[in-house]
């Protein structure tokens, strides 16, 4: 029997060349992932070339580059391999991703909501005409009779005139 051999990891791999440069450095991933402003798991997945938990390849290509200047490292070269990596790779997560775009409420055009602001603007306006109040005719507030009231000077008459101005101001 022929033993299997286990897949070897990449010697250009991005994620193994900054683990092994951090583990020469004598880091963890918690004190990196602290330096870089990272979550630790997103430090393994960088180290295991594990890049789909991360949110897309430019993201990934930014945290690399950091990642290896932390360690004193060739940026370029890192970003490099990352990318020979997605070429061989075949087409990256962003072309592989299907996107669905959800749909607004109510269909997909205005229609309905210019139906939903013409319906509230006339329930508005039946609102505002029930609730006008009804002008007093002019012959209702003119009495014949005086109006005697009683005011601090004392008690005083006021006649038909007087009392429109007093009712027309109360309004």
């Amino acid at each position: 029997m022929v033993p299997e051999e286990q897949p070897k990891a990449d010697p250009r791999s991005p994620g193994l060349l900054l683990k092994n440069a951090r583990e020469a450095a004598g880091l963890s991933v918690e004190q990196v992932a602290d330096k870089l402003h990272l979550l630790k798991s997103v430090v393994s997945s960088l180290e295991k070339d594990c890049y789909d938990r991360i949110r897309g390849d430019t993201f990934a290509r930014g945290y690399l580059r950091n990642y290896a200047r932390l360690l004193g490292m060739d940026a370029d070269d890192i970003v490099g391999c990352f990318n020979s990596k997605a070429a061989r790779g075949g087409p990256s997560r962003a072309e592989a991703k299907v996107v669905r775009r959800r749909e607004p409420l109510g269909g997909g055009s205005g229609a309905g909501r210019l139906g939903m602001v013409a319906a509230l603007l006339a329930l508005s306006g039946l609102f505002l005409f029930q609730m006008r109040e009804e002008p007093v005719p002019e012959s209702a507030v003119r009495s014949a009779a005086p109006l005697t009231v009683e005011t601090a000077r004392g008690e005083q008459a006021l006649a038909g005139a007087a009392l429109a101005a007093v009712s027309i101001d109360a309004n």
